[in-house]
Formats: structure tokens, C-alpha cells, sequence
């Protein structure tokens, strides 16, 4: 039995009015005679009867008011305690953090878990290639780092892919590719790359041979003497090509009168962004890592030029679906919200509807996306065109 359908009774006892009960729960009195039918015929015995005024109690409806409110407020004080122990969860964040399309997934992800008072994220300084042993050690929680780039599994650790960032490069505009609006991997074999310094960097520069590998040939790199993101910003490139994860900085901070920037446009001029975390602790940070997942599924660069930045269009994808199972605008709206991981109430609350409306909605959509629960609905939507 639905918990909401208790509440909902209540309301239409306190009522003793089929009509004022609707107006309170922002329904109609049709559903809300559904309802008392389903009731009805789950204990066998009528709960309401005709009066001179409306109508009232039968002596199995009064026996179930008096429960209904003992069940209604039991489960609202344990909702309480479990969100007064989640509120008490922090999860430490290490790896990413000087990227800027990592922070932005993270900001939502925090106020996500904040306002459904899941947990609270603590982000903790650590280089790329030793946020994986933070986790390992128990030092951190959740790793976000780029997938390792052989596909091996790290022992111990739990790797859920979140999204794929795609490179970009940086040619000064003397350079001969400047003309181009997209470069492909191709167009590098005679280019020399610009190869940083530093584990970090050394770090992509495994990755970039390893696509260049893909395309039949081995990069040739040119040293490119920096210290600081100021200096990448400013040095002369000269005849070299920058190549970049586009989360590192704003496209405009790195683009001038001097320097241009062309989307590469290959499938495979990607690092895929992960989060790692202990294998054994994973059933703990489940809703943190569901969170995560549902953020990032709107993540990712797409269009033909390089200052679009637009994320992935998971609103697109939702429309896209609901135009295949013929979903009306209100039961788009909570697929939307149902799909990022809103909570029902909160739904109800941007909607402004009840509960129970928000339930039937939600059921409605189930029934013709052919899924049963959240994660079958999730991935009906992530099984539509990506656009990377």
C-alpha cells in the first residue's frame, strides 16, 4: 500500500468532503474516489457512507483513520532520523578540482545532495595520478580522474564512467591549421604538439599518443617550457599545436588576436572522466554515485565551434523520448525532474502539485516508456543520440 494513499485518506476524513479534500491536494475528485475504491478493496469493507451533509466514517474507515495517522507519523519521524543521518555524511572529493567542467558537475551534484539531504561533499587537494590511492588508502571517498587509458581495472576500486571530455586545440594564427574551422587527428601526423611538463601533463600525453596510436602514427612532441596556467595561457606556441581537455579553462581565457582555438573532431579525442571509489564501500555512497551519474549525463561539449560550450542537450534527449511514448507536458516535466534525481516532493513543489499527482504522473510515464523503475527510465533516455 502506497504511503501517500493513507495521507490522502486522512486529508479526506478531516474533510468530510470529497470536493474541499481535492482543492487540498491539488487533484480531482475523481482520482481521489479511485483511491478510496483501491482502499476499499484491499481491506474488503467500505470506509465512507452517505450522510445527510456529505458523508462520514464507517466503523472500518474509523479504525483506519486512527492507524493511517499512527503509520502517517511514524514514517514521517523515521524519514526525519534518516535525513538527520544523511545530512551527517560528508563524502571527500579528490582528483580534478583544477578542472573547471569536474567543479561545475560537483556544485551540482552538492546542491543536489543538499537539497534532498543525502550527504555533503568535502573537496580535498590532490594531484590526478594519486587520488586513486587517496581512495584506496580510505584518505578520500570518491576519485573523479580520467578512465585509465588501457581499460585495466584498478583492484579494490569500483569505476563508474560519468562522461567524455573532447580535446580542443590551440594554434597561434600564423599557424597553416588556423584557416580550419575543426582539425581531425589526421591533420596532426606532420604537426608537432606541444608537450608539457609535469606529472599532470605527462599524464594527458600518454593519452594523446595512445589516440594518435588509433590514427597509425606516434606524435611528435615539442617541449613546451611553462610553470604556471599563466604562462600556458600567454607563451608563443610558435608552429606547435596545444592540445587541451576543454574543461580546463574557459575557451577565452586561452583564445586572443594571436591564438585560435579548433574543435578536434574525432570520436575517439577524448578522456573519459570517472569516479573510483572503494569496492566495499560503494553500497554507502550508492546515492552519491547515482547522483553523479544523473548530473554527468548532461555533460560533455557539443556543436561546430569552439566558443559553443554548450553541455550535452539531456533536456533534447528527454524531448526526443517523450515524443516517442507520446508523453504529455506535465508528465515530461516530472520525467525531467524524476530523471535528474528530484525527489517527489520536490517535484510536486516546482509543479505545483500534490504527492499523489506527482506519483500518478510518474506512473503514467513508466507505463508508456515500457521501464519499472528510475534507472530504466535513466537509461531509455541515455540510449538517445549523445552528442559525443
Amino acid at each position: 500500500m502506497e504511503i501517500e494513499l493513507l495521507r490522502e485518506y486522512l486529508v479526506i476524513a478531516d474533510e468530510m468532503n470529497f470536493t474541499h479534500a481535492a482543492k487540498r491536494l491539488h487533484t480531482t475528485q475523481s482520482t481521489l474516489s479511485k483511491h478510496v475504491a483501491a482502499l476499499e478493496r484491499e481491506f474488503g469493507e467500505p470506509m465512507f457512507r452517505r450522510a445527510r451533509r456529505g458523508i462520514e466514517l464507517t466503523e472500518a474507515g474509523s479504525v483506519l483513520y486512527r492507524r493511517a495517522a499512527a503509520i502517517v507519523d511514524m514514517m514521517d519521524g523515521t524519514r526525519t532520523e534518516i535525513a538527520q543521518l544523511r545530512r551527517s555524511m560528508t563524502v571527500r572529493v579528490a582528483g580534478l578540482l583544477q578542472n573547471g567542467d569536474v567543479m561545475g558537475l560537483l556544485s551540482r551534484v552538492a546542491r543536489t545532495l543538499r537539497t534532498d539531504e543525502q550527504a555533503s561533499l568535502s573537496l580535498l587537494p590532490a594531484s590526478v595520478p594519486s587520488a586513486t590511492s587517496l581512495v584506496l588508502g580510505s584518505e578520500a571517498d570518491v576519485a573523479i580522474c580520467h578512465k585509465n587509458f588501457d581499460g585495466a581495472e584498478i583492484e579494490g576500486l569500483v569505476c563508474v564512467e560519468l562522461y567524455r571530455e573532447k580535446l580542443l586545440a590551440f594554434v597561434e594564427s600564423t599557424n597553416e591549421l588556423a584557416s580550419c574551422k575543426e582539425l581531425s587527428i589526421d591533420d596532426l601526423r606532420t604537426a608537432s604538439l606541444a608537450r608539457l611538463s609535469g606529472s599532470y601533463a605527462d599524464y594527458g600525453w600518454t593519452n594523446i599518443r595512445r589516440i594518435c596510436a588509433g590514427h597509425g602514427f606516434d606524435p611528435r612532441g615539442v617541449p613546451l617550457p611553462i610553470d604556471n596556467m599563466i604562462d600556458l595561457m600567454t607563451y608563443p606556441l610558435g608552429d606547435a599545436v596545444l592540445l587541451l581537455q576543454r574543461g580546463m579553462m574557459p575557451v577565452d581565457t586561452f583564445t586572443n588576436e594571436h591564438r585560435c582555438c579548433l574543435p578536434v573532431k574525432d570520436d575517439d579525442a577524448v578522456f573519459v572522466v570517472c569516479a573510483y571509489c572503494r569496492a566495499d564501500d560503494e553500497e554507502r555512497l550508492r546515492p552519491v554515485l547515482d547522483v553523479l551519474r544523473r548530473e554527468a549525463a548532461h555533460m560533455g561539449i557539443e556543436g561546430d565551434g569552439p566558443r559553443d560550450g554548450s553541455r550535452g542537450r539531456f533536456r533534447s534527449r528527454c524531448d526526443a523520448l517523450a515524443r516517442e511514448v507520446d508523453l504529455n507536458e506535465s508528465e515530461e516535466a516530472a520525467m525531467q525532474g524524476f530523471a535528474r534525481g528530484r525527489s517527489i516532493d520536490r517535484i510536486a513543489g516546482d509543479l505545483g502539485l500534490s504527492r499523489i499527482m506527482v506519483g500518478d504522473l510518474l506512473a503514467s510515464v513508466y507505463k508508456k516508456a515500457g521501464v519499472r523503475d528510475r534507472q530504466g527510465l535513466l537509461d531509455r533516455i541515455e540510449a538517445k543520440e549523445l552528442p559525443w
